[in-house]
């Protein structure tokens, strides 16, 4: 009896802690919190979103097959890996294997993959569109943007991990926060890097670093890593080791000088806004010192697009408005390059 009632008291706690992380995740959201109206205006939207997407033809998208493949045989992928080593299965996402495994296990491979789709995609708009309120039309930029919106298209791991690290960038509570964050690179690799940029920004910040100090350590951090990271992959086991050639070739050096044009109003705004968007700094900087070096460089950044999106709404005057009028360039820049393609750019070709 009374190992069966400590049972339930540990059952009861880990239901209320659940309800105040989930709590946690909903009131931390935004910076300023949103009325009540704008609260179920984001859910409606963003259910909105995530149905749209997952409800799209299956197969009419680039690497569909391999997500039904995934859906099916994750589980023997797993073992594959787990017979390299300890190493080997961590440097290969084991928990989206995992987590394809287990919904394979009682669904179809096509239902997997339209709840991989629709649940992260309605996840991370949910988590958008509450950021705070009177930007509604710039979050649903940001949402509509391509860099954006094909993660929850095309690069379905990638959309699940960004769901998770942006749930777990509005949790403030330990362990929750922590476990969270560490458990995306296991889903895609990206997140090591994105990871790796949060931890360095947390040690410049500690350390006082001076702004300029702190930049030239991002910016050298990327160009290191582009140097290294075939080496880095080839010897951890990671799949990304045959998939790449680790060269940036026919790059068009639009979206460097876009970026770099961003990074330079952020440093014109203020110091203490470059302190305290420590993290989205690097994440930019850490994509200029891998632009020329490696053709992953977009992917790396694209783990990191929204919030670096959304710290440039906190921008201030000319500087505000500088970096919306650029990103709306960009953002129809990015449409019409697409318009002549199936799907606009994400179909099979």
């Amino acid at each position: 009896m009374a190992a069966m009632s400590t049972s339930n008291g540990w059952e009861r706690h880990v239901r209320v802690n659940f309800r105040e992380l989930l709590g946690e995740v909903s009131d931390s959201v935004s910076t300023s919190h949103g009325s009540p109206a704008s609260s179920w205006t984001a859910l409606i939207l963003a259910l909105l979103y995530g149905g749209v997407l997952a409800a799209l033809p299956l197969e009419a998208f680039k690497d569909r097959v391999n997500y039904l493949v995934y859906a099916q045989d994750s589980w023997y992928l797993l073992l594959t890996y787990w017979e390299r080593g300890v190493l080997p299965t961590l440097a290969n996402e084991p928990l989206w294997l995992l987590l394809n495994a287990a919904l394979g296990s009682w669904l179809a491979p096509d239902i997997v993959v339209r709840v991989l789709i629709g649940v992260p995609a309605a996840l991370v708009a949910w988590l958008i569109l509450r950021y705070g309120q009177g930007h509604l039309f710039w979050l649903l930029l940001i949402l509509l943007l391509p860099q954006v919106v094909k993660n929850h298209i095309v690069h379905l791991r990638q959309g699940v991990a960004i769901a998770i690290f942006l749930a777990a960038w509005h949790i403030r509570r330990q362990p929750f926060r922590a476990l969270l964050m560490l458990a995306t690179p296991l889903i895609h690799a990206s997140f090591a890097f994105i990871i790796g940029l949060l931890g360095l920004s947390r040690i410049t910040w500690f350390l006082r670093f001076a702004p300029d100090l702190r930049s030239l350590v991002f910016l050298g951090s990327g160009i290191f890593i582009g140097f290294g990271l075939e080496v880095l992959a080839t010897s951890v086991g990671a799949r990304q080791a045959s998939l790449y050639h680790f060269i940036a070739a026919d790059v068009s050096g639009l979206g460097f000088l876009f970026w770099t044009t961003v990074f330079v109003i952020w440093c014109l705004e203020s110091r203490r806004f470059l302190r305290e968007h420590a993290f989205e700094s690097s994440i930019i900087l850490f994509y200029l010192g891998t632009y020329f070096l490696v053709e992953v460089a977009g992917r790396v950044f694209e783990s990191g697009l929204a919030l670096v999106l959304l710290a440039g709404l906190n921008l201030t005057r000319w500087r505000r408005r500088a970096f919306l009028l650029l990103f709306v360039g960009y953002f129809v820049l990015q449409w019409l390059t697409r318009m002549a393609y199936p799907w606009l750019g994400f179909g099979v070709g």
